[in-house]
């Protein structure tokens, strides 16, 4: 086998390894239903805030989630910016879970973690829903228009900003 044969091959079967993010690079697969489309679904098109904090930390949600590099389609539900906003354009109407979010993220999200967010040894990580406090399975938040979504581990807990629904 040829040296640049045997370099592709390694570089692929370490992509094929990895879950999530590097996976969807090669091809945009469906993620829990939901396709990597080349245009923005008409049928839905709202936003939801997401902020998290790691002990009165700000934690950036990054940008271009959901939408895989060099493969020309995006995700229902992706960031364009590093500003919390989730984009939710979907070719269907339907309500749409942080847990979904999280898996085109490819990152954990749990009563206990979130990303690279952990809660202490025996505690539990705090979910807000426009300031009211989440309890049940944080993969189950609904993605509702202008929702705002916190996460936060702790102490100290913040109080988080407003999102600023005018920079979209």
């Amino acid at each position: 086998m040829h040296r640049s044969s045997t370099v592709v091959l390694a570089l692929m079967l370490v992509l094929l390894s990895v879950p999530g993010r590097a996976q969807n690079m090669l091809g945009g697969l469906p993620i829990d239903g939901i396709r990597c489309d080349y245009g923005e679904g008409a049928a839905l098109h709202i936003h939801a805030n997401l902020q998290m904090y790691d002990r009165g930390r700000k934690v950036t949600v990054p940008s271009n989630i959901g939408i895989p590099l060099g493969v020309g389609c995006l995700y229902w539900l992706h960031t364009h910016s590093d500003n919390g906003v989730i984009h939710i354009e979907s070719p269907v109407n339907q309500l749409f879970t942080l847990g979904q979010f999280f898996d085109i993220w490819s990152v954990r999200l749990s009563s206990t973690q979130a990303d690279g967010i952990s809660a202490g040894r025996g505690r539990s990580l705090r979910f807000t829903v426009n300031g009211r406090t989440w309890t049940r399975d944080p993969r189950l938040i609904p993605l509702r228009d202008h929702e705002a979504v916190v996460i936060q581990s702790g102490p100290p807990f913040v109080v988080p900003r407003k999102p600023s629904w005018s920079l979209l």
